[in-house]
């Protein structure tokens, strides 16, 4: 494709030019400066190969300035080669724009999916929409991943899964981040739904959301008692979902645990993380955990075309099973956490999955230490007993993707 075609157009006469298959309906540019509303809005109806949410849209499109068409991808030209299923922007030049992009999961995602970064109380702050494989981070920027199982056309070699990103800069219905970020997954969803169908790849339509959770923001509800104010509960988002209950306790780790997790829902990705009580915390009147002890668990699958990334994106920081395949010690280096992973593969309603589990233990002494050959021992078999609780037991994730065939590949240990 000649690289002037990438470039944003804008032309001053209304007219349709169509090249090889790509459609620019390019705004109005009146010398009277006259209302370019009904132009921009059948320019936003069929701009991005007509998949934008326009009936959403519409009403939000300026009319004082004509709009601009930036496009190109194998949607709108099937024989082009270009990474990008669909590129696309339509912008009014200080007025907002619309935004997406929707690449084949060929290559590693440009956003993490490894657990720790997802886990609700991370550093990132971060927005989740159930009933959705995707989250939105602390750089703004919406993502999800929609399946494809019957295989995306046009690529060397089979792919079964895509992601779409969206960027929605107009008036939403609303009020803050929430709004702005709910606009960005709704689009991103039919996006994603409308390649879904145009390919005929067999994947199931995504639901389009309808609200979004900030994950990582703890809501403290308090109560009057005799003029000041008590903390009576924490309302956390992902405190207690249902995949996650039991987690620890259910491995047979001794102590109080609370559970929290994602809020996706999703067939391709599932993050839990149970936490025995804080020995830290002085109004706690059960009994603190024994030097030593397990203090948190947690426990993540990735499935299909996710599965693949996720392992990729562990091994590029050295914490894969591949990447530690062999290696044993039991000296555990200065102020460094006590934790060891566990990695295993299935087969699951999506596909392929990973699945990979951790037992965090916790010792006052921060100095060089050495874990007996006992302790090693047992901190194997804590994560084995954990993968096992977590892959068997019908309230988790697994069991509901009707896992089996599962093969455990190998530790990881986190003092390293």
């Amino acid at each position: 494709m000649p690289p002037w075609l990438r470039k944003p157009l804008f032309i001053g006469l209304p007219f349709v030019l169509s090249v090889t298959g790509v459609v620019f309906f390019l705004g109005v540019d009146r010398a009277d400066g006259g209302d370019h509303a009904a132009a921009n809005r059948a320019q936003l109806k069929r701009a991005c190969a007509g998949l934008l949410p326009y009936e959403e849209l519409r009403g939000a499109v300026p009319g004082d300035t004509a709009g601009v068409v930036s496009e190109y991808g194998t949607m709108l030209e099937p024989d082009e080669d270009s990474r990008s299923l669909l590129n696309c922007s339509v912008t009014w030049p200080g007025h907002g724009s619309v935004r997406v992009r929707a690449v084949a999961l060929i290559s590693r995602l440009p956003m993490t999916v490894r657990a720790e970064d997802i886990l609700p109380g991370g550093d990132d702050d971060g927005y989740e929409a159930p009933g959705v494989t995707g989250r939105v981070g602390e750089d703004g920027r919406s993502w999800v991943v929609a399946e494809c199982p019957g295989g995306i056309e046009g690529r060397v070699r089979e792919v079964s899964g895509m992601y779409v990103t969206a960027a929605v800069d107009l008036p939403v219905s609303g009020k803050g981040k929430p709004a702005e970020y709910l606009a960005d997954f709704r689009t991103a969803v039919q996006v994603a739904n409308g390649i879904t169908a145009a390919q005929k790849c067999g994947g199931s339509p995504l639901r389009v959301p309808t609200r979004v959770v900030d994950t990582y923001e703890a809501h403290v509800t308090s109560d009057a008692d005799g003029g000041n104010m008590k903390v009576v509960g924490i309302d956390e988002p992902g405190l207690g979902v249902e995949k996650c209950k039991g987690l620890g306790r259910r491995a047979g780790f001794p102590g109080k645990w609370t559970a929290a997790g994602d809020l996706q829902d999703s067939r391709l990705l599932s993050v839990c993380e149970a936490t025995v009580l804080d020995r830290e915390d002085p109004t706690s009147t059960d009994p603190a955990p024994s030097d030593n002890a397990v203090v948190s668990v947690s426990a993540a699958s990735w499935a299909g075309p996710l599965g693949r990334s996720a392992d990729g994106q562990y091994n590029r920081t050295g914490d894969s099973y591949t990447f530690r395949e062999g290696e044993r010690t039991r000296a555990i280096p200065e102020s460094e956490p006590h934790e060891l992973a566990l990695w295993a593969r299935s087969e699951c309603a999506a596909g392929p999955a990973y699945h990979r589990v951790t037992v965090d233990r916790e010792t006052s002494d921060l100095s060089a230490y050495t874990l007996t050959e006992a302790e090693r021992t047992t901190f194997s078999k804590d994560v084995r007993k954990l993968m096992d609780s977590y892959l068997a037991s019908p309230d988790n994730w697994p069991a509901q993707q009707r896992c089996h065939d599962t093969r455990i590949l190998g530790e990881v240990e986190g003092w390293r």
